[in-house]
């Protein structure tokens, strides 16, 4: 586990961690939770190289890949056990505690382009801003928006992203940090469509995988929604989007978007919703057999075919991983989790 000091982008070493976790989430940052000794002997691991508060970045490398990096937010010292908890999260954490200083209007421009265009102003808006490990991708979608960002209004950078990706015909992106050379980057890429790699992977229960449990959320069935935007009275905007259910009665979701002011943005949110909220979502969990399917075979947000369950909630079909949770233990036994949504959830490559 390497870490490095934020600002001056400074890599101080090895962290060495009694045993760690990690996860990784679909569009959101992540998480890691790693334990070190609370009194190390390495000259190079002081108080004043690691430092919560999002100075300082942590990468955890498997065989010459890093297969997570984030920002230490957070350290609980046990002072009985003489140990260190440190608890991250991904780079998308730092760009939920940044916010929009300026006023824009976006006008018919790629979505691609807008999400870059808000991380950047992070970058160059006031001193200690610019972290210089982050690197920014190139892809187009051929997908335009309208957006306005208002001054006033101080938007949140990282919320601004998640929503401009979370909606219909939107993206997928990651914050992924790899070896260029001697220099270690982290890119920022968006993923268009947001459906995924299709993936010739079967996990099956008791051959490939353990499936112990799933949820099956029908609460999040809608029918019909509606997307509120700005304004009041006549000058509200507002959309609306929906179809009757041969299966299920009607069903209704009202969300409020105070800071749009655009009738396709709002239109887009309420079409997203009901295509989310068609039917009841089954998202089991996938426990990984030692030895079979590994982290090198699939990427988060892959699709591939989970057969398992029985009874009245049997498992059959294709599923996107959204979730993989990895923990190292003091004996270094590892154990790979993973959470899985239904292909159609995320729509079609059409």
């Amino acid at each position: 586990m390497l870490f490095r000091d934020v600002l001056s982008g400074v890599i101080h070493g090895e962290l060495p961690a009694e045993k760690f976790s990690y996860t990784t989430t679909l569009n959101a940052p992540g998480s890691a939770s790693f334990t070190i000794d609370l009194s190390p002997t390495l000259r190079h691991v002081t108080p004043y190289t690691v430092v919560a508060g999002g100075a300082t970045a942590l990468y955890v490398e498997r065989d010459d890949r890093v297969v997570w990096s984030g920002l230490l937010w957070n350290t609980r010292p046990d002072y009985a056990a003489g140990t260190l908890e440190l608890a991250c999260e991904g780079w998308l954490s730092y760009y939920r505690s940044r916010h929009y200083h300026a006023t824009t209007r976006f006008s018919g421009v790629d979505q691609a382009e807008i999400a870059r265009s808000l991380l950047r102003h992070a970058a160059n808006y006031g001193t200690g801003s610019n972290l210089g490990m982050i690197r920014f991708g190139d892809e187009t979608h051929d997908v335009p928006r309208d957006r306005t960002y208002k001054q006033s209004e101080r938007k949140p950078i990282g919320e601004a992203v998640e929503q401009l990706a979370a909606v219909s015909n939107g993206f997928d992106f990651s914050f992924t940090s790899e070896w260029d050379g001697r220099e270690l980057w982290t890119w920022f890429r968006t993923h268009y469509p947001a459906t995924g790699r299709e993936r010739d992977i079967t996990l099956e229960q008791g051959r490939s995988c353990d499936i112990p449990t799933a949820t099956v959320g029908g609460t999040s069935v809608v029918t019909h929604a509606y997307a509120i935007g700005s304004g009041d009275g006549a000058d509200q905007v507002a959309a609306s989007a929906g179809t009757p259910s041969p299966i299920f009665p009607r069903l209704e979701a009202v969300d409020t978007y105070g800071d749009v002011k655009e009738f396709p943005t709002l239109l887009a949110k309420a079409e997203q919703r009901v295509r989310l909220g068609r039917a009841p979502i089954l998202l089991p969990t996938i426990d990984l057999h030692p030895g079979g399917v590994g982290l090198d075979e699939f990427d988060l947000g892959d699709a591939l075919t989970v057969i398992g369950g029985y009874g009245l909630v049997p498992i059959d079909g294709r599923f996107r991983i959204t979730d993989v949770a990895v923990s190292v233990d003091e004996n270094s036994a590892e154990s790979i989790s993973l959470t899985a949504a239904p292909r159609e959830v995320f729509g079609t490559d059409e």
